[in-house]
């Protein structure tokens, strides 16, 4: 591909990353939880004198808020590989330096590694599972080309790109210029198979999906997420000559960071094959209520985002909620403007909206950013934000928090109350922020840093001293 070809990834990066704004064969019941607690019991949900306004989560009986009861499918078939593509051509050394050199030369990204392998890229679609049904998701898996080795995972799940199937990820996998795709391609030529799942409903592969992806939600985002990882392993084993290991590295940008705290969450009893090793969490929305409140009454509020979660929740759990969260006429369009999410040529009339309560309804405005007792919405908040979701915190992963100083989209001051509570609770965090870093910076000035963190992890080395401890704003190592 010559330099010219190369140059147009510049503008769908920067787009595609400005769309980011968020925003084995055993059945579920006898493993243990990280620190050792019941796996019903969980401490994140307030003061435990008191008697909780929810129950506890519980994953032998995981509906919530009046869902018809399920349980879990058995996970022996989960991450079985249905349907695979695999791109015509990989990527030699050469010429991922170039795609490097290229970002650095647009502003883009500055990544100060060089490329230790060419690499190749598939889509598979796979098996996972969805409220105890058996559900297909497809996932983007780059890999290293060279023969007879075993890598580590990197699990990087992605920022808000969209809600249907034209915005999964994936379905750019063979796009050279698509920022997912570039990411993945670094990301293997470190080193690592990079898995990159689309989440429930943005498939790629297979029949075309008949609801909105569950934005955000706890459940469907983890465990298809650790079945993508499963898929990966499979794919590689049957179709290539590299393999996986079962070492996984967890890695994403807002919508994806917070689904890396679901994943956190989830792993130790839903894929406990895995070892997780460390995990990067940047620009999370922690706390949704907080996050919905400080961006409304920010600079920069993204109503979009209160739409998309108005929306696709209600579509998740409950349709009749549709009208009685967003006011006429968006109840009406919601969907169309959702379709559109990842249309760069389409104009969101939502960006024209300058008070929520002209867009939502008085109980999903009271629910999502002044704490009131409205359910559904109280009771699905409770279950989906990751700071009351009442599983235990898994100490054992170290977390590198990233935030950056000029985020208007997830403001830190809203989310930094979470990971202290964590680590009031015994996990292990790495806070890093970034100076002069928007919500989409977060992402590209710490690239290099994610690296360095997993880099550390893979050498045994312990967190700093200063781990739980804020810190300063200062310069991210990939920082133009």
């Amino acid at each position: 591909m010559q330099m010219q070809r190369s140059k147009q990834f510049l503008l769908p990066f920067s787009m595609a990353l400005s769309l980011s704004v968020a925003c084995g064969g055993t059945t579920m019941g006898g493993s243990d939880n990280p620190d050792g607690g019941d796996s019903g019991a969980g401490g994140d949900g307030g003061d435990s004198t008191m008697t909780p306004m929810f129950p506890p989560w519980d994953r032998n009986n995981p509906a919530i808020c009046g869902q018809t009861p399920y349980t879990w499918q058995a996970t022996a078939g989960m991450g079985k590989v249905l349907e695979k593509s695999k791109n015509f051509l990989g990527a030699n050394t050469l010429f991922i330096s170039t795609l490097q050199a290229v970002a650095f030369l647009g502003s883009q990204l500055n990544v100060h590694r060089s490329p230790q392998y060419g690499v190749h890229t598939a889509t598979v679609r796979y098996q996972t599972q969805d409220r105890g049904q058996l559900v297909d998701a497809t996932a983007m898996v780059t890999w290293p080309t060279v023969s007879g080795k075993s890598f580590p995972i990197v699990l990087f799940l992605h920022p808000t790109l969209g809600y249907t199937d034209d915005c999964a990820p994936s379905k750019k996998a063979s796009d050279f210029t698509a920022p997912m795709t570039i990411l993945s391609m670094l990301m293997a030529s470190a080193g690592y198979v990079a898995v990159f799942p689309d989440y429930l409903n943005q498939r790629s592969l297979g029949t075309p999906s008949t609801a909105t992806t569950p934005y955000l939600l706890l459940e469907p985002t983890a465990l298809a997420s650790l079945d993508a990882a499963r898929a990966a392993q499979k794919y590689l084993t049957a179709n290539e000559n590299v393999s996986a290991t079962s070492d996984v590295y967890l890695w994403g940008h807002s919508q994806g960071a917070q689904a890396v705290q679901y994943t956190l969450a989830m792993q130790p009893f839903y894929a406990p094959e895995f070892t997780l090793k460390g995990a990067a969490a940047v620009s999370p929305p922690s706390d949704l209520p907080e996050s919905a409140r400080a961006n409304f009454a920010g600079p920069a509020p993204t109503y979009n985002l209160g739409e998309a979660i108005a929306y696709t929740w209600s579509d998740y759990y409950d349709r009749k909620q549709i009208p009685l969260s967003l006011l006429p006429p968006w109840d009406g369009t919601a969907l169309t403007q959702l379709k559109n999410y990842c249309n760069s040529s389409y104009t969101d009339p939502i960006k024209n909206v300058k008070d929520p309560a002209t867009l939502f309804t008085p109980p999903f405005l009271g629910a999502v950013t002044q704490n009131q007792k409205n359910d559904p919405w109280s009771c699905w908040l409770h279950y989906n934000n990751p700071a009351t979701m009442s599983l235990p915190v898994n100490t054992s992963v170290p977390i590198l928090y990233v935030t950056g100083d000029k985020d208007t989209t997830v403001i830190p001051a809203a989310n930094d109350p979470v990971m202290a509570s964590w680590c009031q609770k015994g996990a292990q965090v790495q806070y890093l922020q970034c100076a002069g870093a928007d919500h989409v910076h977060t992402i590209t000035d710490s690239v290099d840093d994610v690296f360095n963190f997993f880099d550390a992890r893979k050498a045994g080395m312990p967190l700093p001293t200063s781990a739980c401890t804020p810190q300063a704003a200062g310069k991210c190592a990939s920082a133009l």
